[in-house]
């Protein structure tokens, strides 16, 4: 455990929380897995509630990070675009200590932090956003509304999430998932349609 208490609690928090979800999970089972005493995890956090908006925030920052690295690596928008992708799946699928979260589980805690959903989406879609107005600026892409894309392109992955989190991903489900991400990069090149002639 880190000799930091703060982190010691939240890293034990976080292993507490996915494993038995937030009801069942204990501030007694965390002070234990921290090697901390109960007193002191509401020396750091005002309650349960607040230890876990904590992890999720903490979690978040260290994904946008991730995300951006990998981004930034890449050397084309297209490139980008795959980065940017990739990472998103490979976060989706990252267990705490390689288990599986539940599903009854995942639905739990996400309605535990529902109100920070809407926030960290458009931190993930900010990302992408920039990515497509570099590639439109470099006449790669071709899109009237980035930002809308962007957005679109995120409720679409959220809605992956909770099938990769709690189900074994298949290599074809993997393979899918990329022949559909692939049309979706493509179409960002393609020319905007023309508007249909009015009626005479």
């Amino acid at each position: 455990m880190s000799s930091d208490p703060r982190i010691a609690i939240l890293k034990a928090a976080g292993e507490v929380f996915a494993r038995f979800g937030f009801k069942k999970a204990s501030v007694e089972d965390i002070a234990k897995r921290a090697g901390v005493g109960k007193g002191s995890i509401y020396l750091h956090f005002e309650s349960k509630e607040a230890l876990f908006e904590a992890i999720v925030r903490q979690s978040h920052e260290m994904s946008l990070a991730e995300l951006k690295a990998s981004v930034q690596r890449a050397t084309t928008p297209e490139a980008q675009v795959r980065a940017y992708i990739r990472c998103k799946l490979e976060q989706s699928v990252r267990k705490p200590d390689g288990e599986r979260i539940e599903l009854a589980t995942l639905f739990e805690l996400g309605t535990q932090v529902q109100h920070l959903v809407p926030q960290m989406q458009e931190a993930d879609a900010a990302i992408l956003a920039r990515v497509i107005e570099g590639g439109a600026a470099q006449g790669a892409f071709s899109v009237s509304d980035p930002q809308l894309t962007a957005r679109g392109f995120v409720e679409l992955i959220t809605m992956l999430v909770p099938r990769l989190m709690t189900q074994e991903t298949s290599p074809l489900t993997l393979q899918s998932l990329d022949a559909a991400f692939e049309v979706f990069i493509r179409g960002l090149s393609a020319p905007p349609p023309h508007p249909a002639p009015s009626p005479p």
